[in-house]
């Protein structure tokens, strides 16, 4: 667990639904649109006054930020997928392509 990470993973989940951009949260809360993007990748973790910010402009509670359970797994089959596609060939892409299609149709 990285609480920086999952921190900043559940900010872009609960922005994404509201669906305002990164630049647009970071205008509205007051800050560097860099330091917004630090946030979102777990490079950089707010101060409580701004997640204060975050929370009013996203309409959550404060706590709703630290209710990540639910990213660990997607998180970790996200990374397993982009392992298997990074090290995929061209032919392999495309079987999985077609593959993914076929399951989600």
């Amino acid at each position: 667990m990285n609480i920086k990470k999952d921190f900043g993973l559940r900010i872009k989940e609960l922005r994404t639904k509201k669906g305002i951009t990164q630049y647009q949260l970071a205008e509205q809360v007051g800050i560097d649109p860099k330091h917004m993007s630090h946030i979102e990748t777990g490079r950089s973790f707010p101060k409580a006054d701004l997640i204060e910010r975050f929370a009013n402009v996203l309409n959550v509670e404060y706590t709703e930020f630290f209710k990540t359970q639910h990213l660990q797994n997607r998180t970790y089959t996200l990374n397993k997928i982009n392992d298997i596609l990074e090290n995929a060939s061209d032919k392999d892409l495309n079987k999985i392509l077609k593959l993914i299609l076929c399951l989600i149709n």
